[in-house]
């Protein structure tokens, strides 16, 4: 399972969306950076850097920097 957040440029997350399946989860990033103009990430395992404002997919159990 994934989750969807936005990342502002000070790293502040905000869920987009929880607990997805991993095609819903890259269809809603896609859309959502789109939306807002950002960029977008999948993390395996690694942190986010500091790019300014992204939209990012997670898995579940991880914590948002």
């Amino acid at each position: 399972m994934y989750d969807v957040l936005y990342l502002d440029q000070a790293s502040h997350a905000q869920v987009i969306a929880a607990q997805l399946g991993r095609e819903s989860a890259v269809t809603i990033a896609r859309a959502e950076a789109r939306r807002r103009r950002v960029g977008r990430m999948f993390l395996a395992g690694s942190e986010p850097s500091r790019r300014g404002d992204l939209v990012v997919i997670v898995d579940s159990h991880r914590q948002a920097a």
